[in-house]
């Protein structure tokens, strides 16, 4: 009797634990397929998960900070231009009267402008509606009197690629083009060119303005390997006044030939 009793007791007991195997108080599955599952992929989600997610102060994890953060966008497809580009102040017509300074160069952008450009309203070619690199920088001035700027549009170093050299010099044909035509742009312009050999061009023009003033302008530009440098003298007058100092330039290739000496040395084209 009392082997009869114990082997009723084990099939009582086998009965219960298969019964509990097979169903789980929460639902889940306990079965084979969670048996199976790859080692660690709970704790490697709940690893991953604690990285990622912020603190209590609400600062990230360690391992988040590690992410380097992105780079500083770069004005211009080709970056800033290289140092000592600009004409020495020196080399500016008036400089004993007016004391010009180098101020800080002002990224204008794939599609700025050259200062004639928007005095004569001067349109762009298609080929050129943007220019990797154009910069200007003011040298100084004062209401009344002349200011002077100098701007630089380039298409990078010739050296390294002879487009470059191409582009630069098709850009001062058209907008020499324009120059010369500045009247048919702003009616009442008047325009006299001193120099212009292909690489080169130095101009006087008189824009007129809106409210019956015009400006005064010596207008310098040169192609030198990949870039177009040009230096813009102006004075904005009122009808009939004239700049507060007497215009007593030197010739034009004493401007000329510094404003594109600056550019070769720059860019190590010389």
């Amino acid at each position: 009797m009392r082997s009869l009793r114990l082997a009723a007791a084990t099939v009582a007991c086998l009965s219960a634990v298969a019964v509990l195997s097979a169903c789980d108080p929460e639902g889940t599955d306990t079965g084979d397929s969670a048996a199976s599952a790859a080692p660690g992929t709970a704790s490697s989600a709940t690893a991953t998960t604690a990285s990622a997610a912020p603190s209590a102060d609400g600062a990230k994890s360690p391992a988040a900070s590690k992410t380097p953060a992105a780079p500083e966008a770069t004005p211009g497809k080709a970056g800033r231009l290289p140092a000592g580009v600009w004409i020495d102040p020196k080399s500016v017509p008036l400089n004993s009267a007016l004391h010009w300074k180098a101020g800080p160069a002002k990224v204008l952008g794939e599609k700025g402008r050259l200062r004639i450009e928007e005095l004569c309203k001067i349109p762009r070619d298609d080929s050129f509606a943007e220019v990797p690199i154009v910069e200007t920088a003011a040298l100084g001035g004062a209401a009344g009197d002349w200011s002077a700027d100098e701007t630089i549009a380039s298409f990078g170093s010739s050296a390294k690629s002879s487009a470059a050299a191409q582009s630069a010099y098709a850009l001062l044909t058209g907008v020499t083009e324009g120059l010369k035509g500045c009247a048919s742009t702003v009616p009442g312009a008047t325009v006299k060119v001193t120099v212009e050999d292909g690489a080169s061009v130095a101009a006087t023009l008189t824009v007129p303005q809106s409210g019956g003033g015009s400006t005064e302008v010596r207008e310098y530009l040169t192609a030198k390997d990949g870039s177009l440098a040009e230096l813009t003298l102006h004075a904005q007058l009122p009808k009939g006044g004239h700049p507060k100092t007497a215009w007593s330039g030197g010739s034009d290739d004493a401007v000329l030939n510094p404003l594109g000496g600056a550019v070769c040395t720059a860019f190590d084209d010389c």
